[in-house]
């Protein structure tokens, strides 16, 4: 018969992944009604349209650079096409919180860009503001 000591190791691991999900579905059988009251007289309708900006905006910008670019490497062949392939994915090894900071510091009213952006077109030239929903997905 086939020993299946390796499968433990593999339960764990999926044992510890789940257990936040678990918490949280379980924590909905105690309802704190003055949670929610709080959550929506303070701000849920906000943060709602927020995310929903977010998720919208996140959603179009993928699917306009992301499923071209996809395109542009699977289809056409072009000098640097393989170093693009592997440069396509290396976002993926920074974590995201180091992005949105570096995004932030570069794009933020005294940052680099910013600063370039002023001289080129003038101390009121419209730039969009990083730290809102559609300057988020930019």
């Amino acid at each position: 018969m086939h020993s299946r000591w390796w499968q433990l190791p593999i339960w764990l691991m999926a044992a510890l992944v789940l257990m936040p999900v678990l918490v949280i579905l379980l924590s909905w059988h105690s309802a704190q009604v003055e949670v929610w009251q709080h959550l929506i007289a303070t701000g849920l309708s906000r943060l709602l349209k927020n995310t929903l900006m977010l998720m919208l905006g996140v959603g179009v910008m993928v699917l306009l650079l992301g499923v071209s670019l996809a395109w542009l490497t699977a289809v056409c062949e072009f000098p640097g096409r393989r170093w693009l392939d592997w440069a396509l994915v290396l976002p993926l090894a920074i974590p995201t919180y180091v992005v949105a900071f570096v995004a932030l510091g570069l794009m933020s009213y005294s940052g680099p860009v910013l600063t370039i952006w002023r001289a080129v077109f003038g101390r009121d030239a419209w730039y969009p503001e990083i730290r809102s929903p559609w300057g988020s997905f930019w």
